[in-house]
């Protein structure tokens, strides 16, 4: 089934105007963007479905109106991207017509030296793409390092022999008292977690 051959549900209205019953029957009342989307979920649902045509058009109408917000949602998606596609091709469209315009007016050396223009702008950056990826398959499994100037706060410090023998005579030659001072220095300033 396509689309256009769902038929738009129908709606039954019941007045009671001065003891009179009035029943009106009429298509139910949608947006065209409703009856869009209703119409394109209903024939998509009665094709999958197992059922008799008209036992599948029940339940589709049913799973529409519990899926309807989603629906709806997809739809407004859907159409932001058939927007941009347009948008885009207008675009395209339009630079076209620019370049065609500007060549207008030229003769066929002005032209050709345009197009030489162009051919060298695509050359040079196949080069650079080609020194890219020529620089990625050389470093390929290499690590890359960069050059900082060296500064305290990036630098290593380099304890030597000799500084380790220099501290360690300190530490000798401290005496009780001063290590004692040093110890209760140090626990004042720790924080316990």
């Amino acid at each position: 089934m396509s689309p256009e051959q769902i038929p738009i549900p129908l709606e039954k209205k019941v007045e009671i105007k001065n003891g009179v019953v009035e029943v009106s029957i009429a298509e139910m009342t949608m947006t065209d963007k409703e009856k869009k989307v209703y119409q394109k979920f209903m024939a998509k649902c009665v094709a999958a479905s197992p059922r008799s045509e008209k036992d599948a058009m029940v339940a589709c109408a049913v799973d529409f109106k519990k899926m309807k917000d989603e629906l709806m949602a997809e739809e407004d998606e859907d159409e932001d991207e058939e927007d941009d596609i347009e948008e885009m091709k207008k675009e395209a469209e339009e630079e076209e017509k620019e370049e065609e315009e500007e060549e207008e007016g030229k003769t066929l050396e002005e032209k050709i030296k345009l197009e030489e223009e162009d051919i060298k702008e695509d050359q040079k950056y196949l080069k650079e793409l080609k020194k890219k990826a020529e620089s990625a398959v050389k470093k390929q499994g290499k690590m890359e390092y960069r050059e900082k100037p060296k500064t305290s706060a990036n630098s290593v410090g380099i304890i030597t022999v000799e500084q380790i023998n220099k501290w360690e005579k300190e530490e000798k030659n401290e005496n009780r008292l001063d290590e004692l001072k040093e110890t209760k220095f140090v626990w004042k300033n720790t924080v316990d977690l």
